[in-house]
């Protein structure tokens, strides 16, 4: 009889707690930007983990994470899932954390803590009672891509505690051991970087007999011969060659423009650079390592000149990895995919922008590169982006702040709204090598679609590209970056490179700051009245945004 009344009395506190929890929510409502209670979490993730069956959570995944498995995986992710969970697997999107249940962030333990197949079975078969669908297509068991979202999934799981007390070890104790130390286990990636421009920006001709691209004999500019040139700098858009006196190298007057294949003087004139006035007006009293050779060069030493690689190799994103050489795990190497985004960005700002040390002169010289700076410390710590104000025209920025030179990408990315939303230069770039221009994922009219497809939350408002760009499907007006990052900064003569700062320029704006426009660039013949008033015939346009 006490056990009975123990029992009532109990079931009457249960049905107590849960009509006060019931009376609570009516009172306060119902919303989704409220956070589940603990009691909530609990039942829902334990209703979906007793959902799994047996068979299917002790099921194992068929394919190892080999980068081509996982470039595929992360091209599913995108399609699929990045709209609520975020290119990162963070769940930091609009509709993400607006959901109920909010999103996961796939990163951490309770999900990384589940098996294969239990994520597997969950990407299939959806979560009922939340926002998670299913993507089992029936009866096609070969053409599910499932387990290599699973492997993505894996990948993106954040560093332990302890990894990231290892990483920090790390970073004081570990050395430069060179790009070729990395090929042992990552043959497939160094396979690819190895052909990539990063890898190639600097070669020695004695090493690399075909690494003179034109004939020395042709330059009428100022004669060098070929035992003169110690190291080549380029190969895409321009060639530039330098010679060794001591250890110093210096730039030759010459430059080879590799678009118009003809010779071009390289020398650099007075008020176009912020360092010019601290050298004299000779190219051989104006030595690279100041200059140049920390960006293209992995661990420039400025006191004894040496370094610890030529090119952009490994290291000079991963940092020194002599311990993870040695001993391989996550929290002895750096990866830049598992840092902030501003961290993670910075891994590439730190060559691609134009700027200036914070501490300058060094030891009574100035430098153009960040001196000190190693990524996953906070460059600007070490480095200023180049000053602009608003309405000036100057060597490096257009009025309204885009820039107006070459390897300033940084400058211009660090102002766009892709930025602000978290988005690094690797959501776009692979610079481990791809077949694509730019060494982009995935040609770019595609990649952009990733995120920007029709009706989607990012844009565009329309139905349809071609009602977005007023343009032929595949013509170049239709390309997504012919109007958002149009070539209009200046790599030699009149050879452009695009804008990063994915902001369209009116019209308006060529008339009023002289800054070149994507309608009128691309329709020579046309003026930009035409122009303004092409655009302010396609309704969907903002008349406020042409002005």
């Amino acid at each position: 009889m006490k056990t009975l009344k123990t029992f009532i009395l109990l079931c009457g506190v249960a049905v107590f707690a849960l009509g006060l929890y019931a009376v609570r929510l009516i009172w306060r409502g119902f919303s989704t930007a409220d956070q589940p209670s603990y009691l909530e979490t609990t039942v829902a993730r334990g209703a979906r983990n007793l959902a799994i069956p047996r068979k299917a959570r002790l099921e194992a995944n068929p394919w190892k994470p080999t980068p081509d498995l996982l470039k595929e995986g992360r091209e599913s992710f995108l399609d699929r899932c990045a709209v609520c969970h975020g290119p990162d697997g963070s769940g930091q999107t609009a509709v993400g954390s607006n959901l109920y249940p909010k999103v996961p962030d796939l990163r951490l333990p309770q999900t990384q803590n589940l098996t294969d197949g239990e994520i597997r079975y969950i990407i299939r078969n959806g979560v009922r009672l939340t926002g998670m669908p299913g993507w089992a297509k029936p009866h096609d068991e070969q053409g599910d891509d499932s387990w290599k979202l699973v492997l993505f999934i894996r990948n993106v799981r954040q560093l332990t505690h302890e990894e990231k007390a290892q990483q920090l070890v790390t970073a004081s104790s570990a050395h430069y051991v060179g790009s070729q130390s990395c090929q042992k286990c990552h043959a497939q990636i160094y396979e690819h970087w190895r052909k990539t421009a990063m890898a190639n920006v600097v070669r020695d001709p004695r090493e690399h007999p075909d690494a003179i691209i034109p004939d020395l004999a042709t330059n009428s500019i100022a004669k060098f011969t070929r035992d003169e040139v110690a190291l080549v700098y380029g190969s895409l858009w321009k060639q530039r060659y330098f010679t060794k006196r001591g250890n110093d190298y210096f730039p030759e007057p010459a430059q080879w423009d590799v678009t118009h294949r003809v010779w071009r003087p390289y020398f650099v004139a007075k008020g176009t650079d912020w360092w010019e006035p601290f050298y004299p007006p000779d190219n051989m009293q104006r030595p690279t390592g100041p200059t140049c050779d920390g960006c293209h060069s992995v661990d420039y030493n400025i006191h004894t000149k040496q370094v610890a690689e030529w090119n952009v190799g490994c290291e000079k994103c991963h940092g020194p990895g002599s311990e993870h050489a040695e001993h391989p795990s996550r929290g002895n190497i750096l990866n830049p995919a598992r840092l902030d985004y501003v961290s993670a960005n910075d891994t590439c700002i730190q060559c691609h922008s134009q700027g200036r040390p914070l501490t300058n002169p060094i030891e009574g010289k100035y430098y153009d590169w960040p001196v000190g700076y190693r990524v996953g410390e906070n460059l600007r710590d070490f480095w200023n982006l180049e000053d602009h104000t608003l309405g000036e025209t100057t060597f490096t920025h257009y009025p309204d702040g885009t820039s107006h030179k070459n390897r300033m990408q940084g400058n211009d990315f660090v102002q766009s709204i892709m930025y602000r939303r978290g988005v690094t230069c690797f959501s776009c770039h692979d610079v481990h090598g791809t077949n694509n221009y730019a060494q982009l994922r995935e040609p770019a009219e595609q990649l952009c679609l990733d995120c920007h497809g029709p009706l989607s939350l990012n844009g565009p408002r329309t139905g349809t590209i071609e009602e977005h760009t007023h343009h032929k499907k595949g013509s170049p007006g239709s390309s997504c970056v012919a109007c958002h990052m149009p070539k209009i900064e200046t790599t030699i003569a009149d050879v452009k490179v695009r804008a990063h700062t994915f902001a369209f320029i009116t019209p308006a704006m060529t008339d009023r700051y002289k800054i070149p426009n994507p309608c009128t660039t691309c329709h020579a013949d046309k003026s930009t009245a035409w122009a303004a008033d092409a655009l302010r015939h396609w309704p969907e346009r903002s008349p406020w945004r042409m002005d």
